[in-house]
């Protein structure tokens, strides 16, 4: 699969599909290209879908370790520009959203719509701590351990009821593929996270925008999406019932159809 030099590093990056409309889903942050299957498979018809890993994450560059949002919506822009798209439906997940919105105000005339899964536009003592449990168990260099204190803030519990042996096999599996250098990366990726707050900055956005969050997300919960939705001018927003923070594994049927519905009435 293809790389690209951006900016200095390897950016990986997937295009399928055939239709005239350009879409791309942004990682969340522990993701990888692989994890939009659903999506992919979804969209490829009538879209040419771009799928990429940030800096930090999966096949592109793990190093330098000085990840901030505007870099990532650089190597964004720039990937783009080398694939010669000029506009396109942005689709992110949790920080992946973080990036969809810092690229919506750094290259406004890029973005044909906007879609925000599980976003936040600052972050609250709650959120801070949770995410500090999560760097100090990167920072122990288990990957398994750090996958089972990781994965109940993103799955609900429904999710764990019906998937309990996936979860389980799941973890060790991570626990072999990861290795010290992805933890380090994902460590770094955290802190940069921390450092979001751009929730003034939010009616600078004029695209048609949706704004999807879980009923059950106990990371980044509801509340957050209302504050991005009563920010950016007319953007709609949805709650997908029963979804906890990775909404768009749990309930691919519905998000899919959420964003597709958007796309195709507000674009």
């Amino acid at each position: 699969m293809p790389k690209e030099e951006i900016n200095g590093v390897e950016i990986y990056y997937e295009l399928s599909g055939k239709g005239k409309d350009n879409i791309a889903f942004l990682n969340g942050i522990a993701m990888q290209t692989a994890l939009w299957e659903a999506q992919e498979k979804h969209f490829q018809d009538n879209y040419q879908v771009l799928l990429h890993d940030f800096r930090g994450q999966g096949q592109s560059s793990l190093k330098p370790n000085n990840f901030t949002f505007k870099q990532h919506a650089d190597d964004f822009n720039k990937l783009l520009e080398e694939l010669d798209i000029d506009k396109i439906h942005v689709v992110g997940v949790s920080y992946g959203a973080e990036v969809a919105m810092q690229f919506a105000l750094q290259y406004p005339k890029k973005v044909s719509s906007l879609v925000l899964g599980t976003a936040v536009s600052e972050i609250k003592p709650l959120l801070k701590a949770k995410i500090e449990s999560w760097i100090m168990a990167a920072e122990t260099y288990n990957g398994e351990l750090f996958f089972k204190v990781m994965a109940p803030y993103v799955y609900s519990n429904s999710f764990y009821e019906e998937n309990g042996e996936w979860l389980e096999n799941r973890a060790v599996q991570f626990g072999r593929i990861v290795n010290k250098e992805w933890l380090e990366a994902f460590i770094s990726l955290s802190k940069n996270f921390l450092t979001l707050d751009i929730t003034n900055k939010l009616s600078n956005i004029k695209v048609p925008t949706l704004v999807i969050s879980g009923e059950e997300d106990i990371l980044k919960p509801p509340y957050y999406g209302k504050i991005i939705k009563n920010e950016i001018p007319n953007s709609k927003f949805k709650i997908i019932d029963n979804a906890a923070h990775g909404l768009f594994a749990e309930k691919p049927m519905e998000f899919n159809q959420l964003v597709g519905e958007f796309i195709k009435n507000n674009v």
